[in-house]
């Protein structure tokens, strides 16, 4: 079970929107040998020590991605971080703790300067800059002392534009940052230098490389005070990873996950599964699908309960450690684990007519994940033209589209997550000019913390050639009714493909919000073999409506019933079907 569970898991965190992450680089081996730890062990900590971690927390991320010799891929900040920790804890005094670190940032020195590369990165965040990570404190004399705001404030006037070695790293064929170059230490529930280095590492990146920190459900520097009793406290792996699930669920960032070999977050009831797929209708968690193996539950079902634990309670506890884009928005982050139990048979309440029972239900000890019931093809006689995204294969649009040439109308299914890209090519069909469908902010290799917008993503006919992309001249133009399907789950490549196919004027968007989780999904693996990842890019509307958190908006709500799924209908296409179906 574990093994396929990590399969899905691996596929969500990888998961990109337009632009996959770079993977082509050859790190130093050194980089990729697990370390054994930093012999680190804290006693209780004073409000002292708990203010001076705060506080090296977030100079060692500053320096950590603005000094010029990590980008260079020749210092080892990890070890540096560990060095300090014990001359930091032995302070007796904010200014004695200030003059630990300004002694310590002394051991790494650097030339105020400026490579040309970076000069071009400043111009164009000049003319094209977005956001900008609020830096102030590095200038604050009472929280850090005068010597040690001299350091950062000169390192704040330093800047590099080749960072293909650094521990965020750029290189000239994807515009994201890449962190493959961090190292892994193995975890020990006693070593608090590892654990402190998780926190820090996760809590910095997404700092500095995350476009959506500034709108963050809870103030991100308030996260990292939290985080540090939480990592501290954290006395077994399972504590371990509920540490970093409750820092990365402060994100609200849908493409946050927490991946380990245990898979403690995800099986956090157990490892075994309730056999049915949900839907969230009005709060409440409803059976959408089940396994025909197991008879007891049956679509439509309200699950109430699971082994006594009311879903309520399960969703609140879960909320703790999973990133949601607002507390309603569970049924996609909450997938796996809501339904997770501890063993082969499970105590289910459920609603069903009306009626409260309580079941006996046999559970899996692997996910249950359903067909989807309708099929590439048509429907309707052949009226219809229907697309399901997640089962498409390369050269299967073109086919498709083909079929679909006189039909009165095609469904783009994309409550499902497509397996190839599809804004471009289906834009050609279905967009009869090039049009602008979002803009993206994107992170300035030489201005960490920094993001630029680019506006250059267009969809629709004639778009493909005029990038070079492809040698086919044109594409039929489709001229029936288009229908986009969008709900809860629709979320990343399932959105940017929205935004980009609901540009053509026959377009109409059917269902509810989308997740709200859009740009491409950057790996970053921290102390223990633990894969974690956020959203790297911002995606934006063409006029530069939001979409983090907010999801997109379809253009005819339409909602599943209760008595609609127990009927085995599925509201969605039946809305569908109507639309294209009207004279």
């Amino acid at each position: 079970m574990k093994q396929k569970l990590w399969i899905v898991l691996c596929a969500a965190v990888l998961a990109v929107c337009a632009l996959c992450l770079y993977l082509g680089r050859d790190p130093d081996v050194a980089a990729s040998v697990p370390k054994t730890g930093s012999g680190i062990e804290l006693q209780a900590v004073s409000d002292l020590q708990r203010d001076s971690l705060y506080k090296l927390g977030k100079v060692w991320g500053f320096v950590k991605y603005h000094h010029p010799d990590p980008a260079a891929g020749t210092v080892d900040w990890d070890s540096a971080l560990f060095d300090v920790l014990p001359d930091l804890m032995a302070a007796t005094s904010p200014a004695q703790a200030n003059d630990v670190l300004a002694d310590w940032l002394a051991g790494y020195p650097f030339t105020v300067g400026s490579d040309a590369t970076a000069e071009s990165w400043r111009q164009l965040q000049a003319q094209y800059g977005d956001f900008s990570l609020d830096t102030a404190w590095i200038s604050d004399r009472s929280f850090l002392g005068e010597a040690v705001c001299q350091y950062l404030e000169r390192l704040d006037q330093t800047y590099v534009g080749e960072r293909a070695n650094g521990y965020a790293a750029f290189s000239a064929e994807v515009p994201g940052v890449d962190f493959s170059l961090e190292r892994d230490w193995k975890f020990h529930a006693d070593d608090d230098g590892v654990k402190l280095l998780a926190l820090y590492r996760f809590w910095n990146a997404f700092a500095y490389y995350a476009p959506n920190v500034n709108i963050t459900p809870v103030d991100w520097d308030q996260a990292l005070r939290e985080g540090i009793d939480e990592m501290l406290d954290a006395g077994d792996r399972t504590a371990y990873m509920k540490a970093l699930g409750s820092l990365s669920s402060k994100t609200g960032d849908a493409h946050v996950a927490m991946v380990d070999d245990t898979l403690s977050l995800y099986c956090f009831y157990g490892s075994h599964f309730l056999r049915c797929s949900f839907l969230v209708i009005d709060g409440q968690v409803v059976a959408q699908y089940c396994d025909e193996k197991e008879t007891s539950l049956h679509p439509g079902d309200v699950i109430l309960a699971i082994d006594g634990t009311p879903m309520a309670d399960r969703i609140a506890e879960l909320s703790h450690y999973f990133a949601l884009p607002e507390p309603d928005k569970f049924g996609k982050t909450l997938a796996i684990p809501l339904l997770s139990t501890h063993g082969p048979t499970a105590r289910v309440t459920v609603l069903r007519d009306g009626q409260q029972l309580e079941l006996t239900v046999q559970t899996a000890n692997q996910l249950f994940a359903p067909e989807n019931p309708w099929k590439n093809g048509t429907l309707e006689n052949g009226q219809i033209g229907y697309i399901d995204p997640a089962a498409l294969q390369e050269g299967d649009v073109e086919t498709l589209m083909e079929s679909f040439s006189g039909t009165r109308g095609l469904i783009v299914d994309l409550r499902q997550y497509p397996s190839v890209f599809l804004p471009y090519l289906l834009g050609e069909y279905l967009v009869p000019e090039p049009t602008q469908f979002a803009t993206l902010t994107l992170p300035n290799p030489a201005l960490p913390g920094s993001y630029f917008r680019q506006d250059s993503f267009y969809t629709g006919a004639g778009t493909l050639q005029a990038t070079g992309e492809t040698g086919a001249p044109s594409y039929p133009t489709y001229t029936g009714k288009v229908v986009l399907l969008m709900n809860e789950n629709s979320i990343s490549q399932s959105e940017f493909t929205i935004m980009a196919l609901r540009q053509s004027p026959r377009a109409v968007v059917v269902g509810s919000p989308s997740v709200g989780a859009d740009g491409n999904a950057v790996s970053l693996k921290l102390p223990g073999n633990v894969q974690s990842s956020f959203t790297g890019m911002g995606v934006y509307g063409p006029d530069g409506e939001a979409t983090q958190r907010v999801g997109l908006q379809p253009d005819v709500t339409c909602l599943p019933t209760v008595e609609g799924l127990r009927n085995g209908q599925d509201e969605l296409m039946n809305k569908a079907i109507e639309i294209i179906m009207q004279p």
